[in-house]
C-alpha cells in the first residue's frame, strides 16, 4: 500500500537526517572498489602488465566486440623474413577512429605479439589511403608506447614503412618532438615506397600485405585509382622519404588544367584543391578524367553520381534552373521560374535592371522576351565565374 504524502507535521530537519548520515557514510566508504572499465587504465601509469591483467579479468577476448575488430584484420602475423623472422602486419587504414576500440586493439595486438615478442621479429606497417580518418588521438598514440611489453621494442628489428603519404609526414610532424622524439632517426624505420623495395627484406612467396595493396599497380593500369609520388624526397621522422598519395576515382571530384605546366586536383574530404606541377599536365589530365570516367561507367544505373555544388556553382545552377522551367507547359511553373530569373539577376548583380519585371498577376500577364537578354545574363554569368 501507498504511504500518505500528505504532511504529517514532522520536522524538516529530521527528515534530513538520515540523508546527511548517508552522505557522511558515503564520503567516508570513497569511490566503489569496481571502477567502470574504462577509468582503470586512462592513467598513463598503467603498464602493461597491468593492462593485460585488467583486460584478461574482464573476460575481454570473449567479447563480441573483441571479436568483431579481431576480424577486421587491422593486425595479424603471417610469414616471415629472409632473415627468418616473424613478420607482423598493421593496416592502418583499417583503423577508423570514432568506430574502432581502441583500447580492444590494443589487447588484441598484445596478445598477437605475445606469444613472438621474446625472440627477434618484424613488422610491416601499411599506410596506403590513409588518412586523418585512421589517426590515434594524442593520448592514446602516448598509451602505444606505455602499455606495449617493453621486451617487444627491444626485439623489433626491423620498421617497415610501406606508402608513406603527404598526411602521415604531417602526423609525424605534429608529434616528432614529443611522443614520436624517441623513434626520430631510429635505424630499424625503413621506408619502402615500392614493391620491389620490400622484396629486398621479404619474399614475394612471403609477403602477406592486402590484396587492396598488392593489387595497386594493376590499378593504376585500370579505372580505379590514381598514385601521386613526390618528385623529390622529404623528410619524415628524420628519414629521407618519397610520397605516395593514392586516390580511388570514386574520391576524384574535380581536375582542372590550368595552363601547360600545371593542373589542379579536387579530392572529397580534402581541405582544398591540390596543385602540381609538371611538363606534360594535359596528358594526365586527360588520363585522370579517363579513369574517373571508366568508374563511374562501371557503377550500377542505380548509384547515381552527384558531382559536390562549390559556392561558385550556386549562381549558374539557379540560373538553368530558371531558363529551363521558363518554357514549361505549366503556368505556374513558368511564372514561379520567371520570379527566379528576376531574383538571380538582382542577388547577383546582373546589371539588366528594365528588361525583367515581377509576374504579379498570373502567367497570363506575363512580360515577353526575345533571346538576346538571356544571352546576355550568359555571358555574364560566365565573366564573373
Amino acid at each position: 500500500m501507498a504511504k500518505s504524502t500528505k504532511d504529517t507535521g514532522m520536522d524538516p530537519k529530521a527528515k534530513l537526517r538520515p540523508f546527511e548520515k548517508l552522505a557522511t557514510l558515503l564520503a567516508y566508504l570513497g569511490p566503489p572498489e569496481h571502477k567502470p572499465l574504462d577509468s582503470q587504465w586512462s592513467s598513463m601509469d598503467m603498464t602493461s602488465s597491468n593492462f593485460e591483467e585488467i583486460m584478461s579479468k574482464h573476460n575481454m577476448h570473449e567479447k563480441e566486440e573483441f571479436k568483431s575488430i579481431k576480424s577486421l584484420n587491422i593486425f595479424y602475423q603471417a610469414g616471415t623474413s629472409k632473415a627468418g623472422n616473424p613478420v607482423f602486419y598493421y593496416i592502418a587504414r583499417r583503423y577508423k577512429i570514432g568506430e574502432t576500440n581502441g583500447d580492444l586493439l590494443m589487447y588484441h595486438v598484445i596478445l598477437t605479439l605475445k606469444p613472438f615478442c621474446n625472440k627477434a621479429f618484424e613488422l610491416v606497417v601499411d599506410f596506403t589511403h590513409t588518412c586523418s580518418d585512421n589517426r590515434f588521438r594524442t593520448e592514446f598514440l602516448q598509451k602505444w608506447f606505455v602499455v606495449l611489453p617493453g621486451v617487444a621494442y627491444e626485439n623489433i628489428q626491423a620498421a617497415y614503412i610501406y606508402n608513406c603519404n603527404s598526411w602521415l609526414r604531417e602526423y609525424t610532424k605534429f608529434h616528432e618532438r614529443s611522443i614520436l622524439y624517441p623513434i626520430k632517426g631510429n635505424r630499424k624505420l625503413i621506408f619502402l615506397d615500392t614493391p620491389q623495395r620490400f622484396t629486398e627484406f621479404v619474399d614475394i612467396d612471403q609477403q602477406k600485405l592486402p590484396g587492396a595493396t598488392t593489387s595497386l599497380d594493376e590499378d593504376l593500369k585500370g579505372p580505379s585509382a590514381i598514385q601521386i609520388t613526390s618528385a623529390e624526397k622529404t623528410k619524415v621522422l628524420g628519414h629521407s622519404v618519397l610520397l605516395n598519395d593514392v586516390y580511388y576515382a570514386a574520391e576524384i571530384e574535380e581536375v582542372c588544367l590550368v595552363d601547360d605546366n600545371q593542373f589542379t586536383l579536387t579530392i572529397g574530404n580534402e581541405a582544398g584543391p591540390l596543385s602540381f606541377i609538371h611538363n606534360d599536365c594535359d596528358s594526365i589530365v586527360q588520363a585522370i578524367i579517363h579513369i574517373r570516367t571508366r568508374w563511374e561507367l562501371s557503377q550500377p544505373d542505380t548509384v547515381t553520381v552527384h558531382q559536390k555544388i562549390r559556392p561558385k556553382d550556386v549562381p549558374g545552377t539557379l540560373l538553368n534552373m530558371a531558363l529551363l522551367n521558363l518554357g514549361s507547359s505549366d503556368p505556374s511553373l513558368r511564372t514561379a521560374a520567371y520570379n527566379l530569373l528576376c531574383a538571380v539577376t538582382a542577388t547577383f548583380d546582373l546589371r539588366i535592371e528594365g528588361q525583367l519585371l515581377d509576374s504579379v498577376n498570373g502567367d497570363d500577364e506575363q512580360p515577353m522576351m526575345d533571346a538576346a537578354p538571356f544571352r546576355d545574363i550568359q555571358m555574364r554569368m560566365k565573366k564573373s565565374h
